[in-house]
């Protein structure tokens, strides 16, 4: 690995790393010690300052939401819903395609070929409209019957459904390349079977590539969740609260607000009020961003390790010997 892709995936781990210290230990240590939050910012002589949502400022960082609660805190402490929930999704995804591409790798070539034509299509597909439309029933239309662990189980099961395929036909042509590989033809003449030939020889020439899917699933996990949000999906569950009553009707007014501080959910809790607010967006966008290019930092480290190193090797110069030859010293032979 060279120095800068060792410098690029040191940055990405350890924010990655920091972050999700960070919200676990405000979780535990620091917010059961917090005081409730104030809506209402009032000087000492009893005027009124401010009303949250507060702007951003020494106080407020990143600006707080509508209850007065500090955004820098809120992303801090949603940050390991968010990234744990992509790394399961991403780990979910990638275990999925290795035994998808090797039961791939095992059928007939007319097979492989059929099913090449179908896992092609949905390159150009729109993994966000289908993933919405698939959990929309249980997230949106009819949340109200489903418990809060369906609510976050069953978008990630969909989130990683709907990409196996495309990664398990990338999985079984790695193990097709792998198996041109004459070392692979020397163990067949030797008698292994598929599965030995495929855990001994195939299994460690995928480890590095396996890896590098895995960080950038991780990234397009991410990239889901920001679109899910700004379609109102709640993937780290929810929560309907009454804001106020209709004065004609007397009908209440809900609104619903994620319950975990995942950054998918609070986009979608204050996209309303982006040109209010907009720090109330911003911030959990921003998260994503930062997030997404530590786990870039961390695929381009690691694709940079892959690829072949160019050695220069010293040549020496060769030292040249000649002698003379006589015409006398020559025999004829007859």
């Amino acid at each position: 690995m060279t120095r800068n892709s060792k410098i690029l995936v040191f940055i990405g781990a350890a924010y990655l790393i920091g972050l999700m210290v960070a919200s676990f230990g405000y979780s535990h240590f620091i917010e059961p010690k917090l005081a409730k939050p104030e809506k209402l910012l009032i000087d000492d002589d009893g005027s009124l300052i401010a009303m949250a949502p507060f702007p951003p400022s020494m106080a407020y960082p990143l600006g707080s939401d509508i209850d007065g609660n500090s955004y820098l805190t809120k992303i801090i402490e949603g940050a390991k819903y968010t990234i744990g929930l992509s790394v399961i999704i991403a780990l979910g995804r990638v275990l999925l395609s290795l035994l998808g591409g090797y039961l791939l790798f095992l059928l007939p070539t007319s097979m492989k070929r059929t099913f090449k034509g179908l896992s092609d299509a949905l390159h150009y597909a729109p993994v966000t409209v289908f993933t919405y439309i698939l959990i929309t029933p249980v997230i949106l239309t009819f949340s109200w019957s489903y418990d809060l662990t369906t609510k976050i189980v069953f978008p990630c099961l969909v989130i990683i459904a709907v990409s196996v395929p495309v990664l398990s036909l990338y999985v079984q042509e790695e193990i097709d390349l792998a198996s041109n590989n004459e070392f692979i033809d020397n163990a067949r003449t030797m008698g292994a079977s598929r599965f030995h030939i495929f855990k001994k020889h195939i299994v460690p020439f995928l480890t590095p590539k396996v890896v590098v899917t895995f960080v950038q699933q991780m990234g397009q996990t991410l990239i889901i969740f920001a679109h899910l949000g700004l379609l109102n999906v709640f993937i780290g569950g929810s929560d309907t609260r009454v804001m106020e009553y209709d004065i004609e009707t007397g009908d209440a007014i809900t609104e619903t607000f994620t319950m975990s501080n995942e950054w998918a959910g609070m986009i979608s809790d204050n996209f309303q009020y982006i040109r209010s607010f907009p720090w109330m967006v911003l911030a959990p966008v921003t998260a994503f961003a930062l997030t997404i290019l530590a786990i870039n930092f961390i695929a381009y480290g690691l694709k940079a390790n892959r690829k072949p190193k160019r050695v220069n090797v010293p040549q020496e110069k060769l030292k040249t010997t000649s002698m003379s030859l006589d015409k006398e010293k020559f025999r004829m032979v007859k």
